[in-house]
């Protein structure tokens, strides 16, 4: 099966989880393809002062892999400068934001797994 780039779904969140600025989300794959045990794949845009708030994760895990741009994720409340090529993984009841302190676009892929699937 190949999925064409034009075939994908994007959406813009505002405030997303209380974050500033408008997060632009491009669906990889709908749940159709996902099955049961993944909720989101896709590729995630914050732009230059932008953020995604704080959020907890429950009964499932998230895994970021940073593409390009320059930021700093909070993990637990704990700060870390992130960048191209690193990795943030949030489990099952963890907490976690992201925050582009960078003067270009931060792009991620990001991956929700259930938990108890």
């Amino acid at each position: 099966m190949i999925i064409q780039n034009k075939s994908k779904q994007q959406e813009i969140k505002q405030s997303m989880r209380g974050g500033k600025g408008d997060i632009e989300i491009t669906h990889i794959t709908g749940s159709e393809i996902l099955g049961n045990n993944c909720r989101l794949f896709a590729q995630i845009t914050v732009k230059p002062g932008d953020s995604i708030g704080e959020h907890q994760h429950v009964g499932e895990r998230e895994i970021f892999y940073f593409l390009q741009g320059h930021g700093i994720a909070i993990d637990n409340g704990k700060q870390s400068e992130i960048g191209p090529g690193d990795v943030m993984v949030t489990p099952d009841q963890s907490s976690h934001s992201v925050v582009n302190t960078g003067d270009e676009d931060l792009v991620f892929m990001a991956l929700i797994l259930n938990e108890n699937s």
